[in-house]
Parts: C-alpha cells; sequence; structure tokens
C-alpha cells in the first residue's frame, strides 16, 4: 500500500509540475535525502493527574501556582469558544509575523467526525490563552495554541498547559503530543520540562536528478523584511491576507 501510494504521488508531482515531494516520517528512508532540524516531543500520561502534578517537578509547579494567583479561568468546549480562540490565535499569529489560518478552517475541523476540543483561558472577562486539542485512540495532541505577550506576566501559557494535561489524564489518555520544534528552538525547552521527551523526525525528501533541497530560511534578509511588515498590519488586514497566503506555505 505504501509503495502504491508513493509511486501515486510521483506521478501526480511530475503531472502537475511539483518541484519536489516532502514526506515527514518518524524514520529515515534509504537511498533518498532528508532533513534533521526537526523533533516531536512526547509525554506519557500517568493515570490520574495528582500522579503528574508530583512528577513535573518543584520549577514547574512553583510557576504553574503563581499563575492560579492571577485569576485565569480556563474553559473548554468547541464552536462557543471559536471566536475568542480565533481573536487570541491570530492576534499572536500576527504578532510573529506569520500569515493565519482561516476561521472557516477551524470551524470545518470542528464540525467533522474528528475528537476535537477548544480551550481558551480568560483573565479578566478576556480571551488571553487557547489551544485546539485532537485526540484519537489513547493520544491527545495540540497541534495549535497560544498566548497573549500581554499575559506572559500572568504565567499563563503555564497555567494553560497544566490544565490541558490534567484535561488528558482525566480523559484518560495514555500520551500527550506536544507537536514539532526546532531543536535549538525555546519551544522544545518548554516541552521538556514538563517531562516530554524528544523523538527525531525526518523530513524525507524525492527530487529530481541533481537537484537540491530545497531551503526556507526565516533568516533569509527578505524574509524578515516581509515578516516585519506583517507584524506591523492592523489584525483585520492580517486576518483577511493571511488564509490567502498560509494555504501555500511549507
Amino acid at each position: 500500500i505504501e509503495q502504491q501510494l508513493l509511486a501515486y504521488a510521483e506521478a501526480y508531482a511530475k503531472q502537475n509540475g511539483a518541484a519536489h515531494i516532502e514526506i515527514r516520517e518518524s524514520q529515515p528512508r534509504a537511498d533518498i535525502p532528508n532533513k534533521t532540524d526537526k523533533m516531536s516531543a512526547f509525554l506519557a500520561l500517568p493515570t490520574d493527574s495528582e500522579q503528574l502534578w508530583q512528577s513535573i517537578g518543584t520549577k514547574v509547579r512553583a510557576q504553574v501556582k503563581k499563575g492560579m494567583k492571577n485569576s485565569l479561568n480556563f474553559t473548554t468546549g468547541k464552536h462557543e469558544l471559536l471566536d475568542d480562540f480565533y481573536h487570541v490565535f491570530s492576534t499572536n499569529m500576527r504578532d510573529l509575523g506569520t500569515p493565519v489560518y482561516s476561521k472557516s478552517f477551524f470551524s470545518h475541523i470542528l464540525s467533522s467526525d474528528l475528537n476535537t476540543t477548544i480551550v481558551v483561558q480568560y483573565h479578566q472577562q478576556k480571551p488571553v490563552s487557547c489551544a485546539f486539542l485532537m485526540g484519537y485512540k489513547d493520544h491527545l495532541e495540540i497541534p495549535w495554541a497560544s498566548t497573549l505577550r500581554r499575559a506572559n506576566t500572568l504565567d499563563a501559557n503555564m497555567v494553560m498547559y497544566w490544565h490541558i494535561l490534567k484535561f488528558a489524564c482525566e480523559n484518560h489518555y495514555k500520551f500527550f503530543d506536544f507537536g514539532r520544534s526546532s531543536k535549538d528552538a525555546s519551544t522544545l525547552k518548554f516541552k521538556r520540562q514538563w517531562g516530554a521527551k524528544p523523538t527525531q523526525l525526518y523530513w524525507n525528501y524525492i527530487l529530481p536528478a541533481n537537484q537540491e533541497l530545497p531551503s526556507l530560511n526565516p533568516n533569509n534578509p527578505k524574509l524578515q523584511l516581509v515578516i516585519a511588515c506583517w507584524k506591523k498590519f492592523p489584525l483585520f488586514i492580517a486576518n483577511a491576507l493571511g488564509p490567502l497566503l498560509a494555504r501555500s506555505l511549507p
């Protein structure tokens, strides 16, 4: 089945003039080039949240306790939280200089048969943190999460992740997938402090003969200029243009 899928992908790429095929996996493939700058991070969950609380260590517990003193309200739901989720998510993406997905993109996922949950955390009745959770069998993953910069002093992100992990335990998930990070990213350090174990990922490439690996370097001066400009856009402009660009980004 795998060989048939790859053969179809190669034929489709050739027919549509694609420059390459990128296969994102947890194992390398023989005889084709790959990139190894990404890692995933998984946390094996105990059977109850009290065991998890004891396992995360005194430093992390102290940060969570500090944040809990700031009257943060953690809420889970679906479509009724989508507007608040999207406000936080799109604001944070704009501030990072990254085009955002459309709100309808998330709405369609919520309306599907997938096991989805939206998380929004409030401070003084205003949304400051958010996450989108997807469950499959005994795994819960967090493909999207954001916290407004002004909420960093509240330790809002630490409190939100604690409640999400507690939610995972209470709903009998055995593993929590923190998602992928670059090896040198601060996000990987954040995930490891919760006890997550990094796992090497491989971006395997099927390329035409003598073609170099594709490269999209965020440190490129031209790309840095675009990112700097994007950060200055009013939110309504970034949200209008973002979905048109996001669909074309790898």
